[in-house]
C-alpha cells in the first residue's frame, strides 16, 4: 500500500526536511507538559500544518507502524480535535482537523509556562529561514512552514498577559 504521494510530497525536499524538524521539536517538548504521549502530538501537529491526511499518509509522514498512527487517530477523535470523512468513491478515510480545538485552562496555564523556553528556538528556526529565503522561497510549502513559526512568536508576547486573566479566572 502506497501512501498519498499528492499529500507526501506537497513539499519540496528541504522544507519536508524543515517541516519534520518542526514536527519532532513540538511534539516532544509538547509532550512534556500535556501529557499527551509524543505520537499522538506528532501526529497533532502533522494535522495543524497540512489540515487533512489519511492514516497511509500519516504513517509515510512520521514513520510510524499503522497501529501507533491508528491509536493516536481515535486518541484525537475522542478529544474532538480531527473528524473522520470517507473520500468520496473510495474506502479510504480522510481526517481533518479544520481548526484548533477548544482546550482546557490547565492545558493553556502549563503551555504558557512552557511557551518562553521555546521562544529562543523557534527565532533560531525563522532566522534559518530567512538566512536562506533566497534559495528556499520557490519552494512548496516554505511560505507555510515560515508563516507557522511566525504565527507561534506573535503571539508569545501576549502569553504572559492572557496566563494573568486566565490565572485571575481559576482562582
Amino acid at each position: 500500500m502506497k501512501p498519498n504521494n499528492n499529500t507526501i510530497s506537497a513539499f519540496d525536499p528541504e522544507i519536508r526536511q524543515i517541516e519534520e524538524e518542526i514536527v519532532d521539536f513540538i511534539s516532544k517538548k509538547g509532550s512534556e507538559f500535556t501529557g499527551k504521549h509524543p505520537h499522538v502530538s506528532m501526529v497533532m501537529i502533522y494535522f495543524y500544518i497540512r489540515k487533512r491526511l489519511t492514516q497511509r499518509d500519516l504513517q509515510a509522514l512520521t514513520g510510524l507502524s499503522a497501529g501507533s498512527v491508528s491509536k493516536a487517530i481515535r486518541q484525537l477523535i475522542d478529544m474532538n480535535m480531527i473528524t473522520k470523512d470517507i473520500i468520496a468513491g473510495t474506502h479510504t478515510h480522510i481526517y481533518s482537523m479544520e481548526k484548533i480545538p477548544f482546550i482546557s485552562p490547565r492545558f493553556l496555564l502549563a503551555t504558557g509556562r512552557y511557551i518562553g523556553n521555546i521562544e529562543e528556538e523557534l527565532k533560531e528556526m525563522k532566522k534559518t529561514l530567512i538566512e536562506n529565503k533566497e534559495r528556499m522561497k520557490e519552494l512548496e510549502g516554505y511560505d507555510r512552514i515560515y508563516n507557522t513559526i511566525t504565527r507561534i512568536l506573535g503571539l508569545i508576547p501576549l502569553t504572559e498577559v492572557f496566563m494573568r486573566t486566565l490565572e485571575k479566572g481559576l482562582v
